[in-house]
């Protein structure tokens, strides 16, 4: 009796793990059956949507046109599945993975346990007596059999359950990929497709209207936001704690914006720092409004699929968002105290008037594009759609227009004041082709509107939203680099003032060693503001490419029936002897245009950069550094070239006749210009003559401006600019005053009577050289007896100067002083040599100065 007791106590005892594990089994099975059903789901969905897919195609096909197709199209694009709804399914598979992954490895440690039977009887048996412990043992083994049973079945639905998962996430992976292609494929099957309107808009116009305001619909709407914050509370939490933070900030938020303007900042105290301070700022009171916006709009985004207005409303409060921040920090940046006016210091007036015009676009032109959001994005019906979406864009679009007309027609304010700060700006140059350019994107996104293609409308329109928006963001850039430029330069020359002043309170010898001891080369301010602008513009501009190609490189798909359009054929390589004729499109033009484009820009700028980036940092001469400018332009012409004959399929058998017939010019009038052109080349590879240089070629001298690729411009000493072409400068005697050495010498002939006394001469002669302020004392002065003339003893006077541009002040000087020291010492000067006094010689002729010194 006590036997059966204690082994009914053991069962008894014992039973609750194999209980445990039963009910893991059951409760795995039951897990497994619902992710197998998922991914049956999932599986079934994606065949559904390639089978739809397939009978749209076959659709457009066979007919392509016509209002039903659209809504065909429509319907099957609300039909998506969407990526927040597959979102939340594959986390809640990641979560269930994550549990199964935990629960398995916990099932593997307990059948570790169990894998040694006996060991394991023996642990529950005890040290009871020998009969009570053996019956312990026969019901021990049996139960522990029976767990082992039972959780190498959970290890194998586990295992399944896992593999279950894993492949539901494969398979929403699948279906979110073919959703977002089947939404890229019918949005371009919609895109050229007209849904023109017709006698049923205007009745279907009342119904579109009801719908939007229903209480029914906002309710439920409502309803599917707070359900979705209290499933998921931590993002509209933050969203408004954010919000209301900012919106408690405001005003002390308008306080430290008006604080960091310059005028605000003591003497010498505003810094760069101030600025990006300021536009952080602004970011932060333009925020708070499209914060709360987009945090609903996430909310009602989860909403299920049949909850339509709920999905609307969730696209229309995203769109409305990013025109809401984009609108408010516009106009913060022009308000007054704003980073436009106070730190960038834009016209005031301007600006203001801007300001104005802004508030009200924004009043006009948000409440209609949030009503063409919310009945003209997916998931509102057709009707909606064709109705009051379409005439709310088009009336928006109209707002648009009228405000580019109220800005930038000829009379308004910042037109007169572009007119009297800058007058011969290209804005004014070219008014009439900018601002119709303006005028035609508002306009002809209406057009397309009213013409049935409102999809390519809308793609246009955010487009075009979004370049407007990358402009104005290149403007702010260019301001802000600019203000950086301005405060260096400011710098650099309060640093040059303090070291003047510094030094012109020292000796003069303390003056002339602080003058050696920081003999480094100086930046020029001047120089360093042109070459930042230049380089400013390029990089601007390159920014700018790089942001509308970004911007619209999604609508080449969409705008392949135009770019597709075939120009004209022309004749490609050779493939098995046959030439093949291959179409020149337009989109192949509009790319060649763009190189070209392109090339002219980094040409025009390439010695800005080049001097920014890497000429600074190599000790290379002006003339040298002037020589890889032009060289690399044209490299990048000829690069440029090559490109855009590529892309237009120019190959050199299409041009080989223009080269022979070039060869036949060049025998008869173009050999100038290729001789003068490869002489140019010659000239900037060997460097005969450099930028500043003085030189003489014929009867001209003056001073090299520019080099040219088919000729040299040179500055005579009366400022006239002669140019002369490269040839000569190879083929013809150049001199060149200062190319190795700026020493040039002066050869001045003077004659006295005969009788006079020749070494007083010389003496008298030598000193007042000597004495000449900008005569060089190495090499020496020196003055030579050279031979008896008619009527006078000749002599002549060599001296030395180190700058050409001193010749002839010094040579005034020297014929002065000799007049003045022979008349004082009573030596007469012949009268024959009384008009011409005294002579100055010609250009020094090479080894001159073989002659010996005379001495004092």
């Amino acid at each position: 009796m006590l036997v059966v007791c204690t082994a009914a106590a053991a069962q008894t005892h014992d039973k609750p793990d194999v209980a445990a594990a039963r009910l893991q089994a059951s409760s795995t099975a039951t897990q497994l059956d619902q992710a197998r059903a998922t991914l049956a789901q999932l599986k079934a969905e994606q065949r559904e949507l390639e089978h739809s897919m397939q009978r749209i195609a076959k659709r457009a096909r066979v007919d392509a046109q016509g209002r039903e197709f659209s809504q065909s199209v429509i319907e099957q694009l609300h039909r998506l599945p969407r990526a927040e709804q597959l979102a939340g399914a594959r986390a809640h598979n990641n979560a269930m993975l994550a549990e199964a992954s935990d629960a398995n490895l916990r099932v593997s440690d307990e059948l570790a346990a169990l894998a040694d039977i006996d060991a394991a009887v023996a642990g529950r048996a005890g040290q009871a007596s020998p009969e009570v412990a053996a019956a312990q043992r026969a019901v021990a083994e049996a139960q522990l059999l029976e767990q082992r049973r039972i959780l190498l079945d959970v290890d194998t639905l586990q295992n399944q359950l896992i593999d279950a998962l894993m492949a539901s996430n494969a398979a929403a992976d699948s279906l979110l990929q073919s959703s977002r292609s089947a939404h890229e494929e019918l949005n371009r099957l919609l895109f050229w497709v007209p849904a023109r309107p017709g006698r049923e808009v205007l009745t279907e116009l009342g119904p579109a209207v009801a719908w939007s305001v229903s209480p029914k619909n906002w309710h439920q709407a409502l309803g599917v936001g707070l359900q979705e914050a209290r499933r998921v509370p931590l993002l509209p939490t933050l969203a408004m704690a954010c919000a209301l933070t900012l919106f408690a900030l405001r005003r002390r938020l308008k306080k430290r914006l008006q604080a960091l303007a310059p005028a605000r900042q003591a003497r010498g105290a505003y810094r760069f720092a101030h600025a990006i301070s300021a536009l952080a700022v602004t970011a932060a009171l333009a925020l708070p409004g499209a914060l709360l916006l987009w945090s609903g709009s996430m909310l009602l985004a989860a909403a299920p699929g049949s909850a339509p207005f709920a999905l609307a409303l969730s696209d229309a409060l995203v769109s409305v968002s990013l025109l809401w921040v984009g609108l408010a920090a516009f106009a913060w940046l022009l308000c007054q105290g704003g980073v436009a006016l106070a730190h960038f210091a834009w016209d005031e007036a301007a600006m203001q008037f801007v300001s104005r015009a802004t508030r009200v676009f924004a009043m006009l032109f948000v409440p209609l594009m949030f009503v063409a959001a919310l009945n003209g994005l997916d998931h509102s019906p057709f009707a909606n759609r064709e109705s009051l979406g379409r005439l709310a864009f088009v009336l928006a679009m109209a707002v648009v227009a009228g405000t580019y007309v109220r800005l930038f027609r000829r009379d308004a304010l910042p037109m007169q004041r572009l007119r009297l700060l800058q007058p011969h700006s290209w804005l004014l140059k070219w008014h009439g082709a900018w601002l119709a350019l303006l005028l035609a994107m508002p306009v002809g996104i209406a057009l397309l509107a009213l013409a049935g293609y409102f999809i390519a409308a809308s793609y246009f329109f955010g487009r075009m939203t979004f370049t407007l928006t990358l402009v104005l963001g290149a403007m702010g850039l260019y301001g802000l680099i600019a203000l950086w430029v301005h405060l260096q330069r400011a710098r650099l020359a309060h640093a040059e003032r303090q070291e003047r002043a510094l030094q012109s309170q020292q000796t003069t010898d303390a003056a002339d060693a602080a003058v050696q001891a920081v003999q480094t080369p100086r930046i020029d301010i001047a120089a360093l503001g042109e070459q930042t602008r230049s380089l400013l513009n390029l990089l601007i501009t390159l920014l700018l490419l790089t942001g509308v190609w970004l911007i619209w490189r999604d609508a080449v798909p969409m705008l392949s029936v135009v770019s597709d359009f075939t120009l004209w054929h022309y004749e490609g390589s050779n493939v098995d002897g046959k030439a093949v004729s291959l179409p020149l499109t337009v989109g192949q033009l509009f790319l060649a245009l763009l190189v070209a484009a392109v090339t002219a820009l980094v040409m025009k700028n390439i010695g800005a950069l080049l001097d920014i980036v890497l000429l600074q940092r190599l000790e290379m001469q002006a003339d040298a550094t002037y020589a890889v400018k032009v060289a690399a332009g044209y490299l990048i012409v000829a690069a440029g070239i090559v490109v855009a004959a590529g892309i237009l399929g120019i190959q050199w058998s299409d041009v080989h006749w223009l080269v022979a017939a070039l060869g036949v010019g060049l025998g008869f009038g173009l050999q100038e210009i290729v001789a003068n052109f490869v002489s140019g080349l010659i000239v900037l590879a060997e460097r005969p003559i450099r930028i500043g240089d003085v030189v003489t070629v014929g009867n001209v001298t003056g001073v090299v401006s520019r080099i040219r690729a088919r000729a040299t411009a040179v500055v005579d000493f009366e400022n006239k600019e002669v140019i002369i072409p490269n040839k000569a400068f190879i083929t013809e005697q150049v001199v060149n005053w200062t190319l190795s050495n700026q020493i040039t010498r002066l050869l001045i002939p003077v004659g006295v009577a005969y009788g006079s006394d020749i070494a007083a001469v010389q003496r008298l002669m030598l000193a007042a050289v000597r004495d000449a302020d900008e005569v060089l004392t190495e090499p020496p002065p020196t003055v030579f007896f050279v031979g008896f003339g008619d009527s006078a003893l000749n002599f002549e006077i060599r001296a030395y100067v180190d700058a050409f541009d001193k010749r002839l002040k010094v040579q005034h000087e020297i014929n002065v002083a000799i007049d003045r020291a022979l008349g004082k010492a009573g030596i007469e000067i012949p009268f024959p040599q009384r008009d011409l006094h005294i002579r100055s010689g010609a250009w020094p002729p090479a080894g001159d100065d073989a002659a010996p010194a005379a001495s004092s």
